[in-house]
C-alpha cells in the first residue's frame, strides 16, 4: 500500500480542483509507486542539462532559423547566399546565424572576406529530418 503524505494530499486536492476547471486526464486516486518514481528520477536529465536542452530547442523556435538550418542541409553557404535564400537582409541573417552558432547548431569558417556556414554536426540534420517526417505523418514516436 503506497504511503501518502500531507504534501501528496495537497497535490491531490489541487489536481482535483484542476480537474473541475479543465479537461485534462488525471488519475482518479492519488497513488505512488516509489520504484517507478525513482526509476524516472534516474533517467530524467539534470536541471542543468534540461536547461541546455531547452535553450537548444529555443534556437529551433523561430521559423527563420529553421529555414536557415534547412538551407544548410544542402551544404555550406556564405552569409550573402543564406540571406538570398531566406529573403532577409545580410544583417538580419547574420543575427540569426549568431544565435545558431551560439548554440553550436552551425559552424563557420572564413575564406578571405567571406564567411561560410554549415551545420554544426549530424545531430541538427537528424533532428530536422525526424521532426519533418513526424509532422508529415511519416514517422512514429
Amino acid at each position: 500500500m503506497p504511503m501518502v503524505s500531507k504534501k501528496c494530499v495537497r497535490k491531490r486536492e489541487k489536481a482535483e480542483n484542476v480537474r473541475k476547471n479543465e479537461s485534462v486526464d488525471l488519475c482518479s486516486v492519488f497513488s505512488l509507486d516509489m520504484a517507478r518514481v525513482e526509476s524516472a528520477r534516474r533517467v530524467m536529465p539534470s536541471q542543468e542539462l534540461a536547461g541546455e536542452i531547452a535553450e537548444t530547442f529555443k534556437a529551433f523556435s523561430h521559423p527563420t532559423r529553421v529555414r536557415i538550418l534547412g538551407a544548410l542541409v544542402g551544404g555550406e553557404l556564405c552569409v550573402c547566399e543564406i540571406s538570398e535564400v531566406v529573403g532577409l537582409s545580410v544583417s538580419a541573417t547574420s543575427h540569426q546565424l549568431s544565435l545558431l552558432k551560439g548554440r553550436k547548431l552551425v559552424k563557420s569558417r572564413t575564406e578571405g572576406k567571406l564567411v561560410h556556414y554549415s551545420l554544426g554536426d549530424g545531430f541538427v540534420l537528424e533532428l530536422l529530418h525526424e521532426c519533418s517526417s513526424k509532422l508529415r505523418g511519416e514517422g512514429s514516436v
